[in-house]
């Protein structure tokens, strides 16, 4: 279990983006992205939850080579 907070989310799925989601975009979008749970007010990712099902989703058919390798690849720079 690797919790994280919003703004390391961002740091680390969108460190390389010129232009990342605001903290208050991905704020709204928590309920939909998996591991994302409420810790009091605030909103944690398990990073080992969204990763699994990140993996899952590019292996599963919709994902090109170059998606499967980006989701992999951070996957492994964080572990």
């Amino acid at each position: 279990m690797r919790l994280v907070s919003i703004p390391t989310f961002i740091e680390i799925i969108y460190g390389e983006d010129e232009h990342p989601p605001s903290i208050s975009t991905i704020r709204r979008r928590c309920p939909t992205i998996p591991g994302a749970f409420r810790d009091g007010k605030r909103w944690r990712i398990d990073l080992d939850v969204y990763f699994a099902a990140m993996r899952n989703r590019a292996l599963g058919g919709w994902a090109c080579d170059q998606e499967v390798a980006f989701v992999t690849a951070i996957d492994n720079r964080i572990r």
